[in-house]
């Protein structure tokens, strides 16, 4: 005589957050764009109808939910970095260090943010994707506000994304190229301490 399993209920809000969590682990292993709703319901062992209900536009709208979730995390590591108790100049070389490091554990989140969304072509998430610079750019600013030099807003913002620009173009440079991370670390470093002197 064989037991059968009994099936327990969850909660909507652990279904979904199950679903995101598949969705993270297929689009991180093989890539936004070569991902179906069907491997994401079967990683989730859930029915595609089931993925539909809590994510109705399928693929974009999981997109979303799996950035946000790593974008979150990202935050509060530069977050952390950014409150040691130290100058201007070394809390940026910490949030940097922290991006650099985010980036180097987890180089798939790097191109699931960074590179998958562009190879898509999907109109509806790469908005979402310049969107998501907006508060690592936040982080920044604040440090180059707070690095004593009088500066116009127009100026911190334009400074903070030059920064991150810079920054995610050496990740890149480390994790598609080969460049040594320290060296790329270091450059971006005396880029960014050099804005703030200035």
């Amino acid at each position: 005589m064989t037991a059968t399993a009994k099936r327990t209920r969850r909660s909507p809000d652990r279904r979904r957050a199950e679903i995101v969590e598949a969705a993270r682990g297929v689009f991180l292993d093989r890539g936004y764009a070569d991902v179906g709703l069907t491997e994401i319901a079967a990683a989730g062992d859930v029915s595609r109808g089931l993925v539909y209900r809590y994510f109705p536009s399928g693929r974009p709208d999981l997109f979303l939910a799996v950035a946000d979730g790593i974008l979150g995390e990202l935050q509060e590591r530069l977050r952390y970095a950014a409150s040691a108790p130290f100058s201007p100049a070394k809390r940026m070389e910490h949030l940097l260090a922290a991006l650099f490091a985010f980036f180097q554990d987890q180089p798939a989140a790097y191109r699931f943010l960074f590179r998958d969304v562009w190879a898509a072509r999907d109109e509806s998430i790469e908005a979402a994707t310049v969107a998501a610079r907006a508060p690592m750019a936040a982080e920044i600013a604040s440090l180059v506000a707070s690095s004593g030099a009088a500066r116009e807003a127009d100026e911190i913002t334009a400074t903070s994304v030059g920064i991150l620009g810079f920054a995610l173009a050496n990740i890149d440079l480390v994790l598609n190229q080969g460049a040594e991370p320290e060296t790329a670390w270091r450059v971006t470093c005396g880029v960014a301490t050099a804005y703030m002197k200035a």
